[in-house]
């Protein structure tokens, strides 16, 4: 990759970035939400074009954005947005991914070769039930399984779990690359041969091998200088509380507690897999948590029941069409026959229509044009002006920084700060990675 620049509106994602990876080795991708880390990947993979600069596989430049194209070249992405059929076992899905479609043996065959596969990469996925009802790490796992079976022999790996270290280096011992984008430099010390640092859509440190390079200084390329302390804030006329979490614990998630107040929008950031999901899952009712409660205006959220759920004042804007939503049949079916963009407009009218206490907003603007995002961004903003406490998790730090009145960081499935205008994008930086300011 050289001198590659991608503009989405406004918004430059990555500038005149230069990226190259060799055979046999590991190499980390670095940086902070919002640094171009998932733009960069998508490139490489062929699910988007560059503006300006080239991209060479094995030698050839690739044109265009062609998926289809760069798997035959041997690339594939592995994202925490899993591609699997929720129905299927890991087996199913193995067949689904092949070219043909086909194994010979059937169903019994492909759950011996995903128990194969995993054992040669140390990768636990069970192969006996439906997706579905796997982890997310087991899906991420899965994913990981379908690519390596397809042969891949350039593999991007968008956010992996820190206990996959041990399958990096396996995999490059058979002469395949790994590119690893990750926001912790823990992983790139432990896993990986060289680094390249990303910040702000620019390159801060370019393949540098990892051997000799200290945390403190990853940490602080990934950063940047840190902002001046921001002035004492004037409280402002108190408002009422509207949704209030204490004592909230789930899997990752830690005893989380928050309060948001109506007319506010609480911004909620973190690495992938690090108590977002199941926050999430906590407030749109989904789940119930194992200890603690999730109450608005001190009734508790009602779970698993969405009719339940908006009667009781709570919206959810879900930003994956795959997580669990009980529509109306009619509606269910418009949104299956429009485009994404449109079944999302169709999703956030239907759950603001009702002028709800409190909006779930996740990722709500996850892979829009910019017409439907600003548009989405417009009606949350609304209804918090109506009187809404407002939750918006978000992976764009440019995005939250517009959005939110304050932004809580999760790590390690616990809040390690509450941050308020004017923002200090590396102290955020810092806490999401646990690092102290």
């Amino acid at each position: 990759m050289l001198d590659v620049t991608r503009r989405f509106g406004a918004t430059l994602a990555l500038d005149g970035v230069h990226f190259e990876t060799t055979g046999g080795e590991v190499h980390g991708l670095l940086g902070a939400p919002g640094a171009g880390k998932t733009t960069l990947m998508r490139i490489l993979a062929g699910a988007d074009r560059p503006d300006r600069g080239v991209v060479t596989v094995g030698g050839a430049v690739v044109t265009g954005a062609d998926v289809r194209l760069m798997r035959a070249a041997g690339v594939a992405l592995v994202q925490r947005h899993h591609t699997l059929v929720p129905t299927l076992t890991a087996g199913e899905n193995l067949i689904l991914a092949r070219p043909t479609g086909r194994l010979r043996g059937g169903t019994r065959a492909a759950r011996q070769r995903v128990e194969r596969l995993a054992d040669r990469y140390a990768l636990a996925v069970r192969s006996d039930v439906p997706t579905g009802e796997l982890s997310d790490d087991e899906r991420w796992r899965l994913e990981l399984l379908r690519a390596l079976d397809a042969d891949a022999r350039l593999l991007l790996l968008d956010e992996p779990a820190d206990d996959l270290v041990g399958a990096f280096r396996r995999i490059v011992d058979e002469g395949r690359s790994v590119v690893v984008a990750t926001g912790r430099p823990e992983i790139v010390l432990a896993g990986c041969d060289r680094v390249t640092v990303l910040r702000a859509g620019r390159v801060a440190l370019s393949g540098a091998p990892v051997d000799g390079l200290a945390a403190t200084t990853l940490n602080g390329l990934l950063t940047g200088p840190a902002l001046p302390p921001a002035p004492i804030a004037v409280p402002g006329p108190p408002r009422r509380i509207r949704l209030t979490v204490t004592g909230a614990t789930l899997d990752r998630l830690r005893e989380a507690e928050l309060s948001v107040s109506g007319g506010e929008i609480l911004g909620v950031v973190g690495l992938d897999g690090n108590g977002q999901h199941e926050l999430e899952q906590l407030l749109a009712g989904l789940r119930a948590p194992e200890g603690g409660r999730v109450e608005v205006d001190g009734v508790p959220v009602p779970v698993g029941d969405a009719k339940a759920r908006i009667a009781a004042g709570v919206a959810y804007l879900p930003g994956d069409g795959a997580r669990p939503a009980r529509w109306r049949p009619a509606l269910r079916q418009r949104l299956r026959a429009g485009p994404d963009a449109d079944a999302r407009r169709l999703l956030v009218a239907r759950e603001l229509s009702g002028r709800p206490k409190v909006v779930v907003a996740a990722y709500p603007t996850r892979g829009l044009d910019p017409a439907t995002t600003r548009a989405i961004v417009q009606r949350v903003i609304a209804a918090a002006a109506r009187g809404a406490a407002v939750v918006w998790f978000g992976a764009d730090l440019d995005e939250l920084f517009t959005v939110a009145d304050r932004v809580m960081v999760l790590a390690a499935g616990e809040a390690l700060g509450f941050f308020h205008p004017p923002w200090d994008r590396g102290a955020i930086a810092r806490a999401m990675t646990g690092w102290p300011s």
